[in-house]
């Protein structure tokens, strides 16, 4: 059990090191900088894309992870 969850955990955080992300002013950045991070890790590095791309700080980030 503790296996499968680990390489659930590897394969999520694979997916999730490159994937476009649309700021809150509409503007679509491709994020490639992510690989290794928590998702706690992704969304704050996520606030300050949408901050330098829009010059405000986003209410909050939803993250979807297929």
């Amino acid at each position: 059990m503790k296996k499968t969850l680990l390489v659930g955990a590897l394969f999520i955080v694979g997916i999730v090191s490159a994937f476009p992300f649309r700021t809150s002013c509409g503007h679509v950045v491709n994020v490639t900088q992510t690989e290794g991070y928590t998702m706690e890790q992704i969304t704050t590095f996520l606030q300050f894309v949408n901050y330098n791309e829009c010059g405000t700080k986003p209410k909050g980030i939803t993250l979807f992870i297929h």
